[in-house]
């Protein structure tokens, strides 16, 4: 695992946080939604602004691994958009625990739709707890602490978790919650502040109780809102959200002391075996609890999630673990990251192997750099 995780990192260090930090950075503020295979952006898209929250997070951490000499600079630029344009239509929330950050803005950074979405609100309390962390930034801790006063003052849902957003919709996700779980860990992480435990421990039920199903060993993806499996999609998986959690529930269990092996693992195991493509040797986007494939293509991110599930299954002394991890990091090299612009990726393949993709979301860096992240802090423990 050694040679191709510091193959990973160093792409990482010497191509992508370079390329992304100059190519994907809008002069006029913010970051683009996407680049084409050439680098050029595609100007005109609609801006998610949790990709903003990505991004800005990204960079904040590598400026607190080192890894980029202009990392702080990128950040700023991210959260000067992200704060400003991203938290535009404030003033349907009022003062009360913040406003929550909009939903999508056009490209002239002007507001497309102002609905406060959870899943956004996630990477805003991801990208201010780091921003704190790397760089004591002041206005992030504000800004994390009301984004948490947001959720529980419009969001919060009397059947437990929060409500997709404001307004609420169906069916439920556990997606949103997911990254609510990454992003209240590492608040804690960076605050050391035990309300932000407490936030994670109750997701952590939610997965317990709802989310992940006991008879088959799968994450269930779609809800109504008593958390019932929707009738119409309650059977669809990803099996990339399953090594995601195997993933967040390793570090979760480092933190809180509690034993999460078996939920982790079971995930981990029947991920493999229902999303693994045996032509290609990749994780499918989607399949559903019986093992019938409904989505046969593979996303990119969905294998840095398999490298990073793989990550903590080796910190948990599996001896599988650090194989898997060299064995996905070269299948990432060879279907994904090998393309005319380095520090870039294809986004996509086909079930036959064939890419399917002609553009760079931004959005796919978060999950790149993510396992460029796990495997230097491994490697280097």
């Amino acid at each position: 695992m050694e040679k191709q995780g510091k193959q990973l990192i160093t792409w990482c260090k010497d191509k992508a946080l370079p390329l992304w930090a100059s190519k994907g950075v809008d002069p006029q503020g913010g970051f683009w939604e996407a680049l084409y295979l050439d680098a050029t952006p595609i100007s005109e898209s609609l801006r998610r602004v949790r990709v903003q929250a990505r991004q800005t997070f990204v960079y904040a951490q590598a400026f607190h691994l080192g890894w980029y000499a202009g990392a702080k600079e990128t950040s700023d630029h991210g959260w000067a958009y992200l704060t400003g344009p991203g938290f535009l239509g404030a003033d349907k929330f009022g003062a009360l625990g913040g406003s929550g950050c909009a939903h999508l803005l056009n490209s002239d950074g002007s507001i497309h739709d102002a609905h406060r979405d959870t899943y956004a609100q996630a990477f805003v309390i991801l990208a201010s707890a780091w921003r704190w962390r790397a760089f004591g930034c002041h206005e992030a801790k504000t800004v994390l602490a009301q984004t948490c006063d947001f959720l529980e003052t419009h969001l919060k849902s009397d059947k437990g978790g929060w409500n997709e957003g404001v307004p609420a919709t169906l069916p439920r996700r556990q997606n949103p919650h997911m990254h609510l779980f990454e992003a209240f860990v590492a608040a804690y992480e960076a605050t050391q502040d035990s309300a932000y435990l407490d936030l994670a421990d109750r997701v952590y039920n939610l997965f317990e109780n709802y989310f992940f199903d006991k008879d088959t060993g799968t994450l269930l993806e779609f809800f109504e809102s008593d958390w019932s499996p929707d009738p119409k999609t309650g059977k669809l998986i990803e099996p990339g959200h399953m090594m995601e959690w195997c993933w967040l529930l390793y570090k979760y269990g480092r933190l809180s002391g509690k034993d999460i092996s078996g939920f982790a693992e079971r995930l981990y195991g029947v991920g493999c075996a229902i999303g693994t493509n045996k032509k290609t040797g990749l994780l499918i986007n989607e399949a559903t609890i019986y093992g019938d494939i409904t989505k046969p293509d593979s996303r990119c991110w969905i294998q840095t999630e398999h490298i990073k599930a793989n990550v903590a299954r080796a910190r948990a002394g599996y001896a599988d673990a650090t194989d898997q991890c060299a064995y996905m990091i070269g299948k990432l090299f060879k279907n994904y990251l090998t393309v005319p612009v380095a520090g870039g990726w294809h986004d996509q393949r086909s079930a036959y192997g064939v890419v399917t993709s002609n553009t760079m979301p931004s959005s796919t860096f978060y999950h790149l750099f993510g396992a460029a992240v796990e495997v230097h802090d491994y490697l280097n423990f």
